[in-house]
């Protein structure tokens, strides 16, 4: 072996002169130096020997690495050209590698021990395509140049710690059978990774892949990677990047990465967990295709989009999620999942959509949550498939300036679950064509602008409990088959059409909606109209405060309101009042009478508590009396024929006492005919002398039928006006 300080090679007592110091640059030497330096052997055949030829002629490897050295410094373009040479373990650790002219040291094909620039500055390109590599260490090392490692093999570790790479850099093709450490390394222009295999662990936390020089193409691209192992990229900062067709078969985290441009992970694989937390996606992001066969975190992901109107800003289009997905507290400008599979929990709680948020013809197989979700623009769930509990509990769906699209529609969607929309707030909405197979809740949604409905259920026993909700205007239809209950109790409703898909139907629309204390005229300008269903409410005793059940319903159901006397009889209070706001006098009239009625029941109850003071029971009870007798002669002013009949025959009631005759009947009336006479001029008060009560109770009865002929007088009167408001 050649010691290292009496080399003949001219490089000095350190073996080092053809590697310069650190701030020094061989191309800026006098003249006179650079003679000496280019007259320094670089004969570079022992480098194409092969190991067994080295070891025949008695060259050491330390001989080969200060050959590669006065090569890689002083060689000529042809000197440089090392293909498929055979290399021990070359170190250049800390030193500055520069070289009289600008041509790369070419190693394609070539087979190393070790490659070694540890904390080393190298400003000529390197190539190192094809070759195999036992391992490379770049560990704090500044390459200037390009480094292209395209199809290369590199089977011991691989680190880039803390590099800084100023020019493109090729790993595409190059399998690293060990690990990968590129932690906090720096790519300040293009790097791709496109068709590399990688066996073992990858890290790239707290990288940087700006790729600043090519606004054009994609700075940094793993398209068509395998991942055999884990891959970290925590906190790597990218600018353009691609992932798509990638094979990811364990872990990939991502977590709190930034993607300052457009981010392509189409048609890629994840065949474990794919963590995307806390990630800022500031360009257009392409997840179309992907298969998620692990969990997906995407918890506080922030999807910005691009300046491209005509580009969704994320796109999740016909992806598969084969296990439990979070978006919790992500935040999406526009955003589509058109044809994505839902195959495990979806959750969305509390996710922001700034933008149009599109899930036309997904499918969730399992439970959805969008738990207080805001959706600020447009969201489409058209043809998409609910098979298990979903929740839109408090959402807010306020929609954009777009008046000709419903802020959120439901078309032809399926839910064969349970479905809530408990306090949701919804501009406009539409449940055309929706299908519905278990609970489904509404209670307390508002709905500020407009609904259409037209769901249908997929049982006998489906119910909308839209409980303490609020309509303002819309329309619920039901549909040929499968019709669905709306339960309506406390809640507010405006201008909201009930209709049938069939007209021979209309007549028991209201079989199927229940009215309880319901407010009709919250909303100005927008009353409930009862009278479109004048046919089914004189058929039905005009009944809306329940809703028949199915016939073999074995629902126990709990209502928010028990139907108490005093509860139903604010229910006809207030659609009395509706309808005299719309000028439907008939309905108000017979609400009227309703109300009465449980009015009376009311009474009666606090008649029957022993609870209640005597002179409260006993009020009530006179309360009772008179609505008893308002109902019975004049049906509350809704029924002058009766009236009219009870006023012309009422003095026939009063001739058969007289008929009795003796002292205390007599009148002086002879036969039937004089007795009846002298009923009717008792009754009339008209006297006309001829006949008048002789015996004490003949004066009484005469007396009695002269009152009752004012009051029902007046029962007629008051019958004919409030007919004549009808």
């Amino acid at each position: 072996m050649t010691n290292e300080s009496e080399s003949n090679d001219g490089t000095g007592t350190d073996g080092e002169r053809p590697v310069a110091s650190a701030g020094s640059d061989p191309l800026t030497e006098s003249d006179s130096r650079l003679a000496a330096e280019t007259s320094v052997d670089v004969d570079p055949s022992i480098l194409h020997l092969s190991p067994a030829q080295r070891e025949a002629r008695g060259i050491s490897d330390d001989e080969v690495r200060e050959k590669f050295r006065s090569v890689l410094v002083y060689g000529t373009d042809a000197q440089k050209e090392l293909g498929d040479v055979t290399l021990p373990e070359i170190s250049l650790d800390r030193t500055t590698l520069t070289s009289v002219d600008r041509h790369p040291i070419d190693l394609s094909g070539a087979t190393i021990e070790g490659l070694s620039l540890e904390h080393t500055r190298v400003t000529l390109p390197i190539v190192l395509d094809g070759a195999t590599i036992g391992s490379l260490r770049l560990q704090e090392a500044h390459l200037e140049a390009p480094l292209s490692c395209s199809d290369a093999t590199i089977t011991g570790p691989a680190s880039c710690f803390e590099a800084k790479f100023d020019d493109d850099v090729a790993f595409d093709g190059t399998t690293f059978e060990g690990p990968l450490d590129c932690d906090e390394a720096t790519f300040r222009d293009d790097v791709r990774f496109d068709g590399a295999t990688f066996d073992e662990e990858v890290t790239f936390r707290a990288a940087e892949c700006h790729g600043d020089s090519n606004h054009l193409e994609d700075n940094t691209t793993f398209s068509g990677a395998t991942f055999r192992a884990s891959a970290t990229f925590r906190e790597t900062e990218f600018g353009f990047t691609r992932f798509d067709a990638v094979d990811f078969r364990a872990e990939a985290v991502f977590q709190e990465a930034t993607f300052t441009g457009d981010a392509e992970f189409r048609e890629t694989a994840f065949g474990a967990l794919a963590d995307f937390d806390e990630v800022r996606f500031g360009g257009d992001t392409a997840f179309d295709d992907v298969a998620f066969h692990g969990r997906a975190d995407f918890r506080g992901a922030t999807f910005s989009g691009g300046a491209r109107a005509l580009v969704d800003d994320a796109s999740f289009a016909n992806a598969t999620f084969g296990d439990d997905v979070t978006y919790r507290h992500a935040s999406f400008r526009f955003v589509t999942f058109a044809g994505a599979d839902f195959e495990g929990i979806a959750h969305f709680e509390s996710a922001a959509f700034d933008g149009d948020a599109d899930f036309p013809d997904a499918s969730f197989d399992g439970e959805v949550d969008f738990d207080e979700a805001r959706f600020r623009e447009d969201a489409d769930f058209s043809n998409a498939r609910f098979d298990g509990p979903c929740v839109f509990r408090g959402c807010e769906f306020t929609g954009g300036a777009n008046h000709l699209k419903d802020d959120v529609s439901f078309e032809d969607a399926r839910f064969a679950d349970d479905v809530d929309f408990h306090d949701a707030e919804i501009t406009s909405a539409n449940f055309v064509g929706t299908a519905f197979g278990g609970t489904i809740d509404f209670s307390r949604c508002v709905v500020s602008e407009r609904i259409d409905f037209e769901a249908h259920g997929t049982d006998a026993d489906a119910f909308v409990d839209f409980t303490r909700g609020k309509i303002r205007s819309g329309r619920i239809v039901q549909p040929a088959e499968g019709w669905v209950r709306y339960d309506l109790t406390l809640a507010s409703v405006g201008d909201v059409d009930l209709e049938a898909e069939r007209t021979r139907d209309r007549r028991q629309l209201l079989d199927y909606f229940r009215f309880c204390r319901t407010e009709f005229d919250e909303f100005d300008g927008h009353t409930f109209d009862f009278s479109g269903h004048r046919e089914y409410l004189d058929r039905n005793s005009w009944s809306i405060h329940d809703f028949d059940e199915p016939p073999a319903d074995a629902v126990d159901r709990e209502y928010a309101l028990a139907m108490t006397p005093e509860v139903i009889e604010t229910t006809y209070l207030k659609a009395k009042q509706s309808a005299s706001a719309n000028g439907d006098m008939k309905t108000a009239g017979e609400f009227r009478v309703k109300r009465q009625r449980y009015s009376r029941r009311k009474n009666l109850e606090t008649v029957r508590d022993s609870e209640e003071g005597i002179w409260t029971r006993t009020k009530n009870l006179g309360r009772a009396a008179e609505n008893f007798f308002l109902g019975v002669t004049c049906g509350h002013g809704m029924r002058p024929m009766r009236i009219g009949i009870m006023f012309a025959i009422a003095p026939m009631a009063f001739a058969i006492p007289y008929l009795f005759d003796g002292p205390l009947f007599e009148t002086g009336a002879e036969g039937v005919y004089e007795t009846i006479y002298f009923s009717y001029i008792s009754y009339t008060t008209i006297g006309y002398g001829d006949i008048g009560p002789i015996g004490p109770v003949a004066r009484f009865l005469a007396g009695s039928e002269a009152y009752l002929s004012t009051i029902l007088a007046a029962l007629l009167v008051y019958a004919l006006v409030k007919r004549s408001e009808l």
